[in-house]
């Protein structure tokens, strides 16, 4: 296997203003197509740094790739610096300064100077193609070892990693051949998990690992053998089937949005520590109109008397966070949307709030199909959004289980 380094150039990264979203899509383009970062660093936009880092890393490693500090500005500054690295000299590609000066003049835009610098190319290195953007990548091979630089704007880096690095990997760096399968669960913490497959475990050509979110797990097992890998997914299905609601790239949230329109049912929602989350996660679906006829974020309880119909005595006795008003709360949306089913949630998010007989995290989940209702006691832990998100993720899980339970 190539030993792989990355290198994240960018002061905003170091200084927290800015994701480095960068290399965990770098990583995980490059494990999807055969290979793995061995190392990678993070350093400021500083030509010593970044000659110093460069000079290490190329003698050090087959594979470098660096991203961010191509720009046209001052601040960008490692095109010079690894012109200086590898003893280039830059020169100016007429063809694509002349291209830029053409897209300026068609949008009645005056050439800038400073945009001069995107065009030129150390000697020898190949310029990488940038559909998405203005700043082309870089590529230099030497010695069996090869070196791409890339932008470090999010969406015109992944574009020159797909398009041009990886299929230069492919064919001229030998990848290890893996399969990889994911398997989504939820409403079943990794502890929990975990301990139901303790038995399963990792061999010589099969790794698994277990990679939490808040209400959900995923269960993720590479492996060299495609037969192992089978038995692996046969085995883990066998064990927590149940809590198993997609593979690979599936969401709950597209899961639940199939199901409603292939069994032609509509949807209603109410919510209340959710806070419009349900509703707009469905809304993120193309399509969702199909089912979705709307819902209510009824978070105080004027508005759960108001718009659903719960009535003040449930309220005043067993109040807003209990199984008895997200009943009422259940069949309030069904009512006024006249749909076919309905979602409620009502709960505690905290940090304040919280009793000792109704803790923060405390959380009742409901479901209304077919006038049956499912309701769920939840207890969830975290801050603030995440009972949020776990909430809305245990509403669509119900939700996804009492659909496939319609034709049983």
């Amino acid at each position: 296997m190539p030993k792989i380094f990355v290198i994240s150039i960018g002061n905003e990264i170091l200084l927290g203003k800015t994701v480095n979203t960068n290399l965990a899509d770098i990583g995980d383009t490059l494990f999807k197509n055969g290979y793995e970062i061995s190392a990678s660093t993070t350093i400021q936009d500083n030509p010593e740094t970044i000659k110093n880092t460069l000079k290490r890393a190329w003698s050090e490693y087959d594979i470098l790739i660096s991203t961010g500090g191509l720009g046209p500005t001052k601040d960008d500054r490692t095109r010079d610096s690894i012109a200086s690295v590898f003893g280039k000299s830059l020169k100016l590609n007429k063809e694509f300064w002349h291209k830029l000066k053409e897209q300026r003049q068609q949008n009645f835009q005056k050439p800038l100077a400073a945009q001069k610098s995107l065009a030129k190319v150390p000697e020898d290195f190949v310029q990488l193609k940038n559909k998405v953007g203005t700043a082309p990548g870089l590529q230099y091979s030497a010695n069996g070892k090869h070196f791409f630089a890339m932008p470090g704007v999010p969406a015109e880096m992944k574009f020159i990693l797909e398009d041009s690095v990886i299929p230069f990997l492919k064919k001229n760096v030998p990848g290890k051949q893996r399969f990889v399968k994911t398997i989504r669960t939820a409403c079943m913490r990794e502890i929990d998990l975990h301990e139901e497959l303790s038995n399963i475990e990792d061999t010589e050509e099969s790794k698994i690992a277990f990679l939490p979110k808040p209400g959900l797990v995923d269960i993720r097992i590479v492996s060299s053998n495609k037969e192992e890998l089978k038995n692996l997914i046969n085995r883990i299905q066998e064990k927590v089937g149940q809590y198993i609601y997609g593979y690979d790239d599936e969401t709950l949230q597209h899961i639940c949005h199939k199901k409603l329109i292939e069994n032609k049912k509509t949807l209603s929602v109410a919510e209340s520590c959710t806070g419009g989350l349900i509703q707009n996660w469905f809304t993120d679906n193309p399509g969702s109109s199909n089912y979705f006829l709307g819902g209510v974020v009824s978070y105080s309880n004027f508005a759960k008397k108001k718009f659903l119909d719960v009535k003040q005595k449930t309220l005043d006795k067993h109040g807003a966070v209990s199984h008895e008003t997200v009943k009422e709360m259940l069949q309030g949306a069904k009512d006024k949307f006249d749909a076919d089913l309905s979602l409620a949630v009502s709960g505690i998010a905290g940090p304040a709030g919280g009793t000792k007989e109704k803790p923060v995290g405390l959380v009742y989940v409901g479901v209304l199909v077919n006038d049956k209702v499912d309701i769920k006691k939840c207890n969830f832990n975290g801050n603030r959004l995440q009972i949020k998100q776990q909430s809305a993720i245990t509403a669509l899980y119900m939700l996804h289980k009492n659909l496939e339970n319609l034709h049983k």
